[in-house]
């Protein structure tokens, strides 16, 4: 994951320190959890609530720091605030129905879960938690008891900081219903990326996850890092449409020193992102981002 530009936080605690009810609390929180300084991050989104306590991002955000603490009860209560302010929260929902499913509460993990599959019926851990709901309910057994000294938790579900940020179950390969797809999903572009001025594709979640493709940079893999870094620029840039009520966004293009990437959106779940070489034929590029977008619809709509 990208470590977050010195000049952002410099200019987000400037911001704050200038005018304490700036939102500027939220990225530059983000940026400190990305840093690994989450004590740091709790106290900005708390300090955030006081002046914005109706926040959903900011309670969600909090929900999830005190999730990768370990801390389950508080990222509860913070998810019971966000659905509270927005009940079609997709993450909230899934994070309720995996409380209730520790707490062995079946009836309200399965109401949380199946509204949770109404929003994205794709997401692999909301399905097996609720097969394994059903397994329960017909009194069918379900995981073998944990080993001695780890916490009871069902084989499917993944890490607890995976399952927050949406990662698919790790424990599961993905089932395909395309054949024409590649089995593994760093290839989903290969053909496009091989030659030219393209350096690599990427689709990525919301988040700035990679879900599919693979960009290598001086012999190493950095998809990871440029799907961090996207993620945040997107974020920053949607905001600031939807301030300016200027309308949903169709592209976005970022220039480095040395790349292009042309980022454009796949449903409402999911970005592509394609780096070329600076200076590449702008034409090329919005070409093979249009296929790439065309292939990443039928790879989402094929992963089970």
């Amino acid at each position: 994951m990208r470590t977050p530009a010195p000049a952002d936080l410099q200019r987000w605690s400037e911001e704050l320190a200038r005018n304490p009810a700036s939102l500027a609390f939220l990225p530059l929180a983000r940026a400190y959890r990305r840093l690994g300084r989450r004590d740091l991050a709790v106290q900005l989104c708390e300090r955030g609530l006081e002046h914005h306590p109706t926040h959903v991002e900011a309670h969600a955000l909090l929900a999830l720091l005190h999730f990768e603490a370990g801390d389950r009860a508080r990222a509860a209560d913070e998810w019971a605030t966000v659905l509270r302010l927005k009940p079609g929260n997709f993450e909230a929902l899934r994070g309720m129905g995996f409380r209730y499913l520790e707490q062995n509460d079946t009836t309200r993990a399965r109401q949380h879960l199946e509204r949770a599959a109404l929003i994205r019926p794709e997401d692999a851990t909301v399905r097996e938690a609720l097969r394994l709901i059903r397994q329960r309910e017909a009194g069918r057994p379900a995981a073998p008891p944990a080993a001695a000294g780890q916490p009871a938790r069902p084989r499917f579900m993944p890490d607890p900081a995976a399952a927050a940020a949406g990662a698919p179950s790790p424990s599961r390969p993905p089932a395909w219903t395309d054949p024409t797809l590649p089995s593994d999903p760093s290839l989903l572009f290969e053909s496009m990326a091989g030659s030219g001025p393209i350096l690599g594709i990427l689709l990525l979640d919301r988040r700035g996850l990679v879900l599919a493709g693979s960009l290598r940079q001086g012999g190493t893999d950095a998809s990871e890092e440029l799907g961090a870094f996207i993620g945040a620029a997107i974020e920053d840039a949607v905001r600031t449409v939807d301030h300016l009520a200027m309308g949903g966004w169709k592209s976005l293009a970022l220039e480095t020193a040395a790349s292009i990437v042309h980022v454009s959106p796949v449903g409402n779940d999911a970005i592509v992102a394609v780096a070329a070489k600076r200076g590449a034929p702008v034409g090329w590029v919005i070409r093979t981002a249009l296929h790439a977008v065309a292939l990443s619809t039928r790879f989402v709509e094929a992963y089970a």
